[in-house]
């Protein structure tokens, strides 16, 4: 953690977005007494209406809206991102697409010793930064932690839970994970929109060229009726599944979300070889 003479405990980057507005106003009413918070983004009125709202909406607030501090800056300028990384311990970014905008903004948190976490679920992007900085990081004690959205905790805390309750209840490791989207509501930001509209393409061609042949064969056996998944079947196809008892298809973010577990997995030891498959339930075999 950086050292506690910076101005900020923690500034909101990008507070003027969809996710940013309510993670400042998650701050306002939850950050324990005296945690020093800012706001901040590129364009001034935004997040002056932001901070407007705020006041008005919970003037008996922990956290005085009125009293949030705003920081303006370009997330494109290396030497901006330089200024407002050192003015604070922890940055939260909510501003994408991060494959854009975020990479000024995180060399700059590795330069500046400042923590970093954010919501992207860009996975190229992170493998390019965790490749680059990883080694510098380390060395600067700084962390780094992406994937902090709703696209990815629940699959990446939900695996942690069973796997520490594996260990302590069942004296076992955690082999396999098997994740469904029952029901969900809400919209989509525009940030989001914007990031899917940059890596789709990119995601969709590496995904077709290494699981085409395996999907493939999944889908003749799946003709065949309604089955239980084995522990190794995958859940990119439609198919039925007998403990849900819901016919299942494609998820939009499977992909991600197995990667991001199975990445902890291999760090925190899950167990071996451990996996993990996401798909989303319909209630029949024509909605799936």
């Amino acid at each position: 953690m950086a050292a506690p003479t910076r101005k900020y405990d923690i500034i909101v980057w990008g507070a003027s977005g969809f996710t940013g507005s309510r993670l400042a106003e998650y701050l306002v009413l939850n950050a324990p007494a005296g945690t020093r918070v800012a706001i901040g983004g590129r364009n001034w009125s935004k997040i002056e209406q932001v901070r407007a709202a705020l006041a008005a909406k919970h003037p008996d607030a922990a956290i005085s809206a009125r009293d949030l501090d705003i920081v303006i800056g370009d997330s494109l300028s290396a030497s901006r991102m330089h200024e407002v990384a050192a003015m604070t311990r922890v940055i939260a970014s909510t501003a994408g697409p991060y494959a854009l905008y975020g990479e000024q903004l995180i060399r700059a948190c590795v330069d500046e010793k400042t923590d970093y976490c954010d919501i992207t679920a860009e996975v190229p992007w992170i493998r390019d930064m965790h490749r680059e900085l990883s080694d510098k990081a380390v060395q600067n004690n700084v962390h780094i932690t992406p994937m902090c959205g709703f696209d990815c905790i629940p699959a990446d805390l939900g695996c942690l839970m069973l796997a520490q309750y594996a260990r302590q209840e069942l004296n076992a490791p955690l082999l396999h994970v098997k994740g469904s989207i029952v029901g969900f509501c809400g919209g989509v930001s525009g940030g989001t929109l914007a990031t899917m509209a940059n890596q789709i393409s990119i995601e969709v061609r590496r995904f077709w060229r290494r699981n085409f042949a395996r999907i493939s064969s999944s889908a003749v056996a799946q003709e065949h009726g309604p089955r239980t998944n084995g522990k190794e079947s995958n859940r990119w196809v439609i198919h039925y599944d007998q403990t849900l008892q819901r016919w299942q298809s494609f998820w939009i973010m499977s992909m991600v979300n197995a990667m991001t577990a199975s990445w902890a997995g291999r760090i925190l030891n899950y167990g071996p070889a451990f996996s993990y498959a996401e798909s989303i339930s319909t209630r029949s075999l024509p909605e799936a």
